[in-house]
């Protein structure tokens, strides 16, 4: 097996169909039918950008996230997901995504990059932390539905 990855923005519905399945290791709510028109309602409302990691032509995980402007935290980029197929997981495809958002929040000089984590995702959250990342804040929400 070739153990050549390479780091791309995903653009096209099908790629964007791709990555449902890597979208439900994490999230095993989601809709298919759903799914291509939330991500276009994120991309062309909330400046949502997926950045996918390739190996032979499969997307094998991916990083969503969301530039944006808080109070707290000044001009960031939030990451609202980290994926990787359960497959591809410790070969460091993670990291890789994580330093590619970086890059890209160094380039245009943003004050931070953020992200939530569950409580007991403990894997995530030692990647993290390997990562640069520390614990600022307590996410709360209330459910409404």
């Amino acid at each position: 097996m070739d153990d050549t990855y390479e780091i791309k923005t995903i653009t096209s519905d099908v790629e964007i169909q791709q990555c449902f399945e890597v979208a439900l290791v994490l999230r095993p709510h989601l809709d298919r039918s759903k799914w291509s028109g939330t991500i276009a309602e994120m991309v062309s409302t909330e400046k949502y950008t997926l950045m996918g990691v390739f190996h032979e032509e499969k997307i094998v995980a991916f990083v969503g996230y969301r530039i944006m402007t808080t109070l707290h935290s000044g001009n960031i980029i939030y990451i609202d997901d980290l994926c990787t197929l359960q497959h591809y997981r410790g070969r460091g495809l993670g990291g890789k995504l994580l330093s590619h958002v970086r890059a890209v929040a160094e380039y245009k000089n943003m004050d931070a990059v953020v992200l939530d984590t569950g409580f007991d995702n403990h894997t995530a959250q030692k990647l993290y932390f390997n990562n640069g990342f520390e614990f600022s804040a307590v996410h709360l929400h209330a459910h409404l539905k």
